[in-house]
Order: C-alpha cells, then sequence, then structure tokens
C-alpha cells in the first residue's frame, strides 16, 4: 500500500516541479550584491539554466521513468576537496586529507529528494524504537543537540569516552550486506528496493581532456558522498549497530551512546568498561564489514575532565564547557583574513566597506532580513554564530573578536604605514561574535515564528543597523 502510494501520490509532474522549485531556492545566494544561484552542473551536462528552460520535457522525463520502472542513475560527477580550509587540494592530497564529493545530475538530484520525502517516515519508524541516539541525516535532529547529549551524560558521571570514527565508511560500505538492510526496511516494496538497488550501484564517471570521451567506473563497494539518500542509507545500514549497542552492549556494561553518522561516542564511568567496550564495538564491525580507524587521532579512548575535553561534531566538549573546536576557529579566522587580504587600506572609507563585509560573513542572512510574503515570518537565522550558539565558552568569542581586531589594525598598517585611528571600529560598530551571541541568547527566550514554507516568498526588509533593528523586529 505505502509503495502504491509513494507512485500516485508522490510522483506526480507537479511535485516534480516544486522540487526543483526547492532545490534552486536552497542554491540560491542571496548574501551579495548580485544574487547567485549555485547549482551544480552534473556530468550529463545539463546546466540549471538548460534545465529550467526544458522544464516541461524534464518533468515528463523524471515522471514517465518512476513510474515505469525504467529509472536508472547517471554516472556522478566526483570532486577532490580539502578537509583542511589551509590546505590546497595537491597539499591536502600528500596528508591524506581529502574528501570526495559525487555530484548529481539535477534529474537525479530530484529523485533522490522524492525518494527521500517518501521514505523518511518510514525509516523513522524503525529509527524511534531506540531513544535517540542517531544525530544525522534526520529531521529534529542535528549536530547541536547532539553535542549537548554528550555534555549532559558527561556531567553525569560518564567520563570515560571511546570517542570512535569508522573508516572509510562511505567507500567501503558493501553492497549485498547493505541491500540486505535496504530488503528488511522496506520489505514490502519491490519497486522500491530496485530503485534504491540502482542506485548505490551507480557508476562513477569522470572526463578526460576530450570533453566527449566519459569513462565509466563500476562502483564495487560504497556509496555516494553528498547525496541526500546517502545519509538515509549511511543510518538505514549503522542501525544494527545502534541496536546491537542499545540491548547487547549496554545490557553488559553502565554506557551512554551517540552517534552523528560514521562518528560516535560511547561513555562510561568504568575505565576498564569502555576497554572492553572497545574490543566488542571492534569485534562487530568487523562482522558487518565495517573498521574501526586505526589512527590514534581518530579513534582513541580517553578520560574527559574539566580541562581535557574532546572533540565531537564540530565542538569540544569537556565536562566543564561545551567550545568552538580549534579546526572551526581556524577556518573562520581563515575567511576574514581572505577578505582582509582583498581590501585596499589605501583607498577612501575601505574601512567602512570591510565593515559592510565582514557584516555579511557575521550575520549571514541576518543582515540582509528577508519576511515571507506568504505566512508573514521572517526567515530562519542562518550564520557562523548560530551553529554555535550552544557553546558555553565565551571566552573563545571574546578571543576571536580581538584577533580580529588586531588582524585590522596589522593589515591597515600594512597597507598605509599608518596605525588606525583609536576607536575608529567601535565608533563604526563593527560587528562582534560575543554581542551577537547574547542577543541570540536572548532572542531564544522569546517565543518567535519563523518562515516554514516549502519555498519562501521573500520580500526584503531593509535593515540598516544590525544591533539596533535586528532583534527588535520580532517583536
Amino acid at each position: 500500500m505505502e509503495e502504491k502510494v509513494f507512485f500516485e501520490k508522490v510522483v506526480t509532474r507537479e511535485n516534480i516541479k516544486n522540487v526543483f522549485d526547492m532545490y534552486v531556492a536552497q542554491k540560491t545566494d542571496d548574501l551579495t550584491e548580485e544574487i547567485k544561484i549555485k547549482v551544480p552542473e552534473g556530468l550529463d551536462s545539463v546546466s540549471y539554466k538548460l534545465f529550467q528552460k526544458t522544464l516541461p520535457h524534464q518533468v515528463d522525463m523524471i515522471f514517465k521513468r518512476i513510474r515505469r520502472g525504467n529509472y536508472f542513475f547517471y554516472p556522478l560527477r566526483e570532486v577532490n576537496i580539502s578537509k583542511d580550509p589551509l590546505l590546497k587540494i595537491k597539499e591536502a592530497k600528500k596528508q591524506g586529507k581529502i574528501r570526495v564529493l559525487s555530484i548529481a545530475t539535477i534529474r537525479d538530484v530530484i529523485t533522490q529528494k522524492l525518494l527521500y520525502d517518501f521514505l523518511s517516515p518510514i525509516t523513522e519508524r524503525a529509527f524511534s524504537q531506540l531513544p535517540y541516539v542517531s544525530f544525522a541525516y534526520r529531521k529534529n535532529v542535528n549536530a547541536q543537540k547532539a553535542a549537548q547529549k554528550v555534555f549532559k551524560e558527561l556531567n553525569e558521571g560518564y567520563v570515560y569516552a571511546l570517542d570512535a570514527d569508522l573508516k572509510g565508511f562511505f567507500d567501503t560500505i558493501p553492497h549485498d550486506k547493505l541491500f540486505d538492510q535496504i530488503q528488511l526496511f522496506f520489505n514490502d516494496m519491490p519497486r522500491i528496493q530496485k530503485i534504491l538497488f540502482r542506485f548505490i550501484h551507480v557508476d562513477i564517471g569522470y572526463k578526460r581532456k576530450n570533453k566527449n570521451n566519459v569513462i565509466r567506473i563500476k562502483r564495487k563497494e560504497g556509496i555516494p558522498q553528498g547525496g541526500i539518500i546517502s545519509g538515509m542509507l549511511a543510518n538505514i545500514y549503522l542501525h544494527q549497530f545502534d541496536c546491537w549497542v542499545m540491548s547487547t552492549l549496554k545490557a553488559k556494561y553502565d554506557i551512554r551512546y551517540t552517534r552523528y553518522a560514521d562518528d560516535f561516542i560511547i561513555l562510561a564511568k568504568r575505565e576498564e568498561d569502555i576497554i572492553k567496550v572497545k574490543e566488542e564495538c571492534e569485534k562487530y564491525l568487523n562482522s558487518i564489514e565495517l573498521i574501526l580507524h586505526p589512527d590514534l587521532n581518530k579513534t582513541k579512548i580517553s578520560k574527559v575532565s574539566n580541562k581535557k575535553g574532546l572533540n565531537f561534531v564540530g565542538f569540544t566538549i569537556s565536562k566543564g564547557n561545551i567550545g568552538v573546536k580549534e579546526s572551526n576557529i581556524k577556518k573562520f579566522k581563515k575567511r576574514i583574513e581572505d577578505i582582509l587580504k582583498k581590501t585596499d587600506f589605501s583607498k577612501n572609507k575601505a574601512v567602512e566597506l570591510l565593515n559592510l563585509r565582514l557584516s555579511y560573513k557575521y550575520f549571514g542572512n541576518d543582515y540582509k532580513k528577508f519576511k515571507c510574503k506568504n505566512c508573514g515570518n521572517f526567515e530562519k537565522s542562518r550564520n557562523w554564530m548560530r551553529f554555535f550558539l550552544i557553546i558555553t565558552d565565551h571566552n573563545q568569542l571574546k578571543m576571536l573578536d580581538n584577533w580580529v581586531h588586531k588582524s585590522i589594525n596589522f593589515y591597515y598598517f600594512k597597507e598605509t604605514g599608518k596605525r588606525l585611528p583609536k576607536n575608529c571600529l567601535k565608533k563604526l560598530e563593527f560587528p562582534s561574535l560575543e554581542k551577537l551571541y547574547y542577543e541570540y541568547r536572548k532572542q531564544l527566550k522569546k517565543e518567535t515564528k519563523f518562515c516554514k514554507c516549502p519555498i519562501m516568498d521573500k520580500d526584503l526588509y531593509a535593515t540598516e543597523d544590525p544591533y539596533k533593528e535586528l532583534f527588535n523586529i520580532y517583536n
């Protein structure tokens, strides 16, 4: 019955078009003077503009192929990105700090979203049989909630930690065992099984110098990173591990467990327990053809204290504080330095222009505020500080603000040979992470409604002064 609902209610021409519109909205950067639509192009060379121009044809093709059961995913364009923002691709490759992203065609992205929207409630019924242990690729949970859960458990006395990572998880998931899990989750849905089978076996493609010569490589194991279905399949495969930890392992040892994608934390009150837990996890994971990362920086046992913490989901978590992970502080500094290096301080009003550019970085969509014409509510804030709003170590923010001011002074003197006038930045009300943090914390105490429309019909709200105006618009 559920499979019939999928084909009759989800796979409609109107719904396919709506998914495309939502995808474009997500990829639209309106925090610039000129609005940019950043829809990546797949190996079929169909750009966003061409897809939109031929939209009725594209929608009809997706509709007919899924309905007939002859939809096949196009080979993926793989792109290497550096895991370390301070390293260029060549250096990152040498150090083994490369992540491979798989870029799907636009039609395949739409198909994945249709599948995800239909299958998500089904997978959630299975996942919700456990208390919240899995926090990635699911609705209503996120990295912040995972970090807060670990912080709470540390303060309940579970201070011995197994901080673990799975080696090459997305690249090494065995197809036969993954498909066994797919059949368990969707046992009475043969057409869903067939399309997911095709997805996990999709070819890897890349182009040579000759633009028309596309070489396909058969994917023998693993699933592509970057797609919305990949995250769901990762959770499906690791659900058996979640169940084993929460039943078999938890029956033996007094532990707490939190997983985010292929990273997980198991906490215990006794050191001897956590040592045995690691050994048992290793054996179980080997039985499903997964490997705990052998690198001691990736998988380790430690005792967490007020001063010594562990890194998880972008945060450093100790008994005393939740802070921003050092690598994320480096990323923030790099973005600021990139702006400073491009600023010509010898020009008139250069500092004022810098203030504007930094404001976009600090405030994100709160600097160029949009109100929905449909529901009358504002767009939810998206920026660096919003993501790290759960931190309790405020000194990090104060130190970052000081670093930014010193860096501005340094680049100004380097360019002009002069020192920046005293209180110049204060008079211009340069953005401050610390101030922004406290303003957002105040906002949390208010009942604020944000736009939840599938596609926001945006009406620009003129924000002249973020500090004086921005945080009063909800009143």
